[in-house]
């Protein structure tokens, strides 16, 4: 068994892997996409990889600008370095190497040492979803994102397709009309790619908080079924709901979604959800927070917009978010001629940026309004 050196007694060096740039020694069009960072009074510069790689450009402030000059030889750290929060993970994401069996490593490599081994567990439908994304002959992040973000769709077949070919039929299947005293129905153009229903007196949220939503996720056979028990359970609550417009979207695992400002008002709705369709066959929609037996009710809280870096990026769901992180640490881990599990490197990163990997949900440290 490995002995896990202190830290203290470790040598570290930064990596050849990023070039250390500041925004003037890019050109126009390589530095406006970033030229909102300067806002920050922190912010010194950007870490570009120098060849391509899975390696992603990452921004970074004036303490870790000085971090990676102190450390262009090698060195040890004082235990003031040491207690920055982000020492780690700069080993984890290939800035800094640590010197381990006569070389340096980083990356999913570095994890016995700096981690022990990597504490992160998890299992069901998100373990299956990621073993699926590491078997995949493939190590770009864009391609292991969408494999873990579509994870567990049921397969299109013609009798899907025939019984679901629109919206219309969804709705008509749906018998919409019953939800007409209490919700409008947006157009297709105000909708995103979803039937979308909005309270008639809708609540306003908080600017900029986190968006809590609970994943009703039947097997689409009783979508029917699990509509009406939403519809009806929502009555006089004042919430916004959707649901997949056509066979692709009713084939997805996370199908039926609704929008609530606060956890408590979750839970509760879940609660009665759970009564109403007892006995009714789930779906299950990976990387979200179980709230039955089954995966039939489970919940995730969307990032608040001030968990982007940068505005043009746009806002991310829970689930979105959470298959970019874990995409692109996959993608590094995989690109590395490595002895460690691609899976449970990813598992491990998004844990120590304040993801619970066991029930899916983000801790206070993550966003502290969730």
């Amino acid at each position: 068994m490995t002995t896990v050196p202190p830290l203290l007694e470790a040598t570290f060096r930064a990596s050849e892997r990023f070039a250390l740039k500041r925004l003037d020694e890019l050109t126009p069009e390589q530095r406006r996409p970033f030229e909102e960072l300067t806002r920050d009074d922190d912010f010194y510069g950007l870490l570009v990889p120098r060849t391509a790689s899975a390696a992603t450009v990452k921004s970074v402030g004036s303490d870790v600008a000085a971090l990676l000059r102190a450390l262009a030889a090698p060195a040890r750290l004082g235990p003031a370095a040491l207690d920055r929060d982000d020492v780690i993970d700069l080993v984890l994401d290939g800035v800094l190497e640590i010197e381990h069996g006569g070389g340096f490593v980083s990356g999913a490599d570095a994890m016995p040492i700096v981690c022990g081994g990597g504490s992160a567990q998890t299992a069901g439908l998100s373990l299956a979803a990621l073993r699926y994304a590491e078997d995949l002959q493939v190590d770009d992040a864009a391609a292991l994102t969408s494999a873990l973000y579509l994870y567990n769709r049921i397969p299109m077949a013609p009798f899907w397709k025939a019984r679901f070919p629109n919206r219309e039929a969804v709705l008509a299947h749906l018998g919409a009309e019953k939800s007409s005293s209490n919700w409008i129905l947006l157009s297709p153009e105000q909708s995103n790619g979803w039937i979308s229903f909005h309270a008639r007196d809708r609540r306003a949220y908080r600017p900029g908080a986190p968006v809590f939503k609970l994943y009703v996720s039947p097997r689409p056979e009783n979508i029917r079924d699990a509509f009406d028990a939403v519809v009806r359970t929502l009555a006089g609550r004042d919430l916004d709901f959707k649901i997949g417009p056509d066979a692709n979207g009713l084939l997805r695992p996370d199908k039926l979604v609704i929008y609530f400002g606060a956890r408590e008002e979750l839970d509760d709705v879940a609660g009665a959800l759970c009564a109403r369709l007892a006995g009714c066959a789930a779906h299950g929609v990976p990387f979200t927070a179980s709230l039955d037996d089954d995966g039939l009710l489970s919940w995730g809280v969307d990032p608040p917009d001030s968990a982007r870096a940068l505005s043009w990026l746009g806002r991310e769901s829970w689930r979105l978010w959470l298959a970019n992180k874990l995409g692109t640490a996959l993608a590094f881990a995989k690109s590395e001629s490595s002895l460690a599990e691609p899976w449970r490197f990813a598992v491990e990163r998004v844990r120590r940026l304040g993801v619970d990997v066991e029930r899916w949900t983000p801790s206070e440290s993550l966003w502290s309004a969730a």
